[in-house]
Parts: structure tokens; C-alpha cells; sequence
């Protein structure tokens, strides 16, 4: 059992290390001594180069494959991950909820498997400063202002958050998202008065930028050669 928790507790630290400065975990392959085992195993073995208990362990289990316990697979870097990404996202909502009031901006986004995501922002004060934390990747299927209100409101009630204490939200552009009267601000409106919409800034800068390079034909020229 010592063994095993010795073992355990340094993937966590690397689990740790990886997830809090974004990198990659997986790579082409899960062997060990490759160079394209991902960050987690290549962490591993470099600890390992000044860890002889490590080093022992990788020797012993490396490359065994599924059969044998070893607690360098992939499954059980994901637990982890999914573990502390849990605590994470208690110790924000905790936060969130002992500042009482915030605001929140949500966005929808494809990942790399062009699954529609919604990206769901609190903002919040904390010691006198304000906080602005990141707190989940939703799945979404449909884009209209009815569907997007359900989502943020079922996610909002599934963790806890009291809507009634929002007081502001913030969107891009899109009719679906700002629509005075069927937008999404609109119909969260509906629930909670005080949720003040304010259209996001960096949406509307890009929008006037873009249209004003479009006035130059030399800029769209150039920018068109770029993109084929």
C-alpha cells in the first residue's frame, strides 16, 4: 500500500505541474523512452532520472501494457485530472458564492473534434479585487436564445449558484446572444432583473477594425493573399 500512495503521489505532482501551465499530456504514443510519449510520461522519466524509487517503478512496470498495474496509463491520468478539475471548480463556486453577486460571460466555441461548446466565465470581487474565473466547457447542440438560456440556467442551479444574485452578463454581438427582446441577455432577464447586459468589448473593437480594414482595398488585398 506505502508502495502504491508513493507511486500515486508523484503523478499527482505531475498531473499538477502539466495542468497548471496548459500543457499537453498525450503524445503519438504511451511508451515509455520515446520521444513522443506526451509531457505526462516524459516528465516522468525525467523525475525519474533523479528519483531512484521512480526510476525502479518505470524499470519495473513500463511498457507492460493494460493488464498490469502500473498507474501510468492514460485512464488514470484522466481520473486525476477530472479530480482536480472538480476541486477547482468547488473552491471557485465557493468563492463566488461568499462574494454573493457577480457576473457572467459565456461564448460558444468548436473544440478540435468540432464539438459546439459553451465557455461559461464568472466574474466576481475578492478581497476588494475583482476575479474573473473560467469555470466549465458546456456541450451545446443548438445555438438559439431559448436552448442557450435553459443551458446557463440548469448549469447555474446543478452547482449551486443563485441566478438572483447575478448582475451582469456580458455576450458578443450575435442576435442570439444580445437580442434585445429574444436574445439571450433578454431571457435571462426574464429570471433576474438586475442581470444588466453589457456587449462585450473586444467583440465590438474587432467588429469596427474589421470593417474599417475592409474600407482599404490594399488591406483586403493583402489579407486575402494570406488566407489562400
Amino acid at each position: 500500500m506505502t508502495y502504491w500512495r508513493e507511486v500515486l503521489r508523484r503523478i499527482v505532482e505531475v498531473v499538477k505541474f502539466s495542468a497548471s501551465r496548459g500543457l499537453s499530456f498525450r503524445g503519438d504514443n504511451e511508451v515509455i523512452g520515446s520521444q513522443h510519449n506526451g509531457n505526462y510520461l516524459g516528465v516522468l522519466e525525467l523525475l525519474s532520472k533523479f528519483d531512484p524509487f521512480l526510476a525502479d517503478h518505470l524499470h519495473s512496470h513500463a511498457n507492460e501494457g493494460t493488464e498490469h498495474i502500473s498507474y501510468l496509463s492514460a485512464p488514470i491520468c484522466h481520473g486525476f485530472i477530472a479530480i482536480m478539475g472538480h476541486q477547482v471548480l468547488s473552491q471557485i463556486i465557493s468563492e463566488l458564492k461568499k462574494a454573493k453577486y457577480y457576473s457572467i460571460s459565456v461564448d460558444s466555441t468548436p473544440d478540435i473534434s468540432h464539438v459546439d461548446q459553451l465557455t461559461f466565465v464568472v466574474r466576481y470581487m475578492k478581497d476588494c479585487s475583482p476575479i474573473e474565473q473560467f469555470l466549465d466547457f458546456i456541450p451545446i447542440e443548438r445555438h438559439g436564445a431559448e436552448y442557450l438560456s435553459d443551458t446557463v440556467v440548469s448549469f447555474l442551479e446543478e452547482n449551486g449558484i443563485d441566478l438572483q444574485d447575478c448582475r451582469g452578463q456580458t455576450y458578443d454581438n450575435a442576435p442570439n446572444m444580445a437580442g434585445q427582446y429574444n436574445g439571450l441577455q433578454a431571457k435571462l432577464k426574464e429570471y433576474c432583473t438586475c442581470a444588466l447586459f453589457v456587449p462585450c468589448l473586444a467583440h465590438s473593437q474587432n467588429l469596427v477594425i474589421g470593417q474599417a480594414a475592409g474600407c482599404v482595398i490594399e488591406a483586403t488585398s493583402y489579407f486575402q493573399l494570406l488566407q489562400k
